[in-house]
């Protein structure tokens, strides 16, 4: 049964990933994600259904379309088994038994979903559109709110404190660099990882976000040659420490804290 509630996870997460896809490139093109059948970017042509089978239809098509022989970016096939793998590897950690279990899943997938928008957007164009963020701090919300109400406050006051400082100094780095290390949509980031992250999870989260980036940015530097002007997003990286800390930063608070 585990393994067909896990293969089930993996294959909703693929749809999504199809459907994050299609997201993104709406809004960088101002059109509704609601409205018009999915059409190939460089020939404009509708596309049928069996043009639109997550993964299997990049495959077929040799990452081709199939009107215009035109290139389909690797984007498409990485994001939908990124997510896949996302949905399965949640489901997997969460293990629900309960509703109270099946709840904080449900939230967390929405916001994986949005988040997993936001990586993209940011990575390509250096924004976190507020599209993506302010529905994912909404959800942050209720996710916390219903913490509190299954745990009671008492146990929720560390991630409490950890939420207030973790987002305060967002906007101290933000304010005195005047948006220059940081936006907007960072300190929004911030706000989603605190409210649904223990603060062992953030803590580690957080790290992992800030050693990637840097190793990231040192070798943009290198391969660019340049020692100043060279920006990069670091929504992505919150993103990933965001994962990681989800993922792993239990274990490894308790681990590093054995040694004190």
């Amino acid at each position: 049964m585990e393994l067909i509630f896990g293969l089930s996870f993996l294959l909703l997460g693929i749809i999504f990933g199809s459907f994050i896809n299609a997201w993104v490139w709406r809004i960088e093109n101002n059109l509704s994600v609601a409205k018009g059948r999915s059409i190939c970017p460089h020939c404009k042509h509708k596309l049928a259904w069996y043009d639109l089978v997550p993964v299997l239809s990049y495959i077929t098509l040799k990452g081709k379309c199939r009107y215009c022989k035109a290139k389909i970016s690797r984007q498409y096939p990485i994001i939908e088994l990124t997510t896949g793998l996302l949905f399965m590897s949640t489901y997997i950690l969460l293990s629900p038994a309960s509703i109270q279990g099946w709840v904080q899943l449900g939230i967390i997938l929405l916001i994986s979903i949005l988040l997993v928008a936001a990586y993209i957007y940011d990575a390509k164009h250096m924004e976190l559109p507020e599209i993506f963020m302010l529905p994912a701090i909404a959800l942050g919300v209720v996710y916390f709110g219903l913490n509190i109400i299954w745990q009671g406050y008492t146990a929720m006051i560390p991630q409490s404190i950890a939420i207030a400082v973790f987002v305060l100094a967002y906007v101290a780095l933000w304010y005195f660099s005047k948006g220059q290390w940081l936006g907007a949509g960072d300190i929004r980031l911030a706000a989603i990882m605190a409210l649904v992250l223990t603060p062992k999870q953030l803590l580690v989260g957080v790290f992992a976000a800030y050693l990637i980036g840097s190793i990231y940015g040192v070798f943009i530097i290198i391969k660019s040659k340049k020692k100043r002007g060279v920006k990069v997003p670091f929504g992505p990286f919150l993103i990933i420490g965001f994962y990681f800390g989800l993922f792993f930063g239990t274990q490894i608070a308790n681990w590093y804290l054995s040694f004190i």
